[in-house]
């Protein structure tokens, strides 16, 4: 019997699982979990900001911070 196979990342695992005992249902639904799951992966990467952007935001932050250190320093020893 030829099984259809869903998920275009994870093809061969339908075959382990069919060997371990799980049948059609259980593998289907497991491979639309593991789809999903890596399309919520990928939808997550791509709204990542590049490297070089988050960098520079958590530079300024810091810079802020050690501003505000620095006064709360000058404000102690005054």
């Amino acid at each position: 019997m030829q099984r259809k196979m869903h998920g275009r990342r994870l093809p061969a695992i339908a075959d382990v699982l069919r060997r371990i005992g799980m049948d059609d249902s259980e593998i289907v639904a497991a491979l639309e979990r593991a789809e999903r799951a890596l399309q919520r992966i990928e939808r997550s990467l791509s709204h990542r900001q590049p490297p070089v952007m988050r960098d520079e935001e958590l530079r300024a932050k810091v810079r802020e911070v050690v501003e505000e250190l620095d006064e709360l320093i000058r404000q102690a020893a005054a």
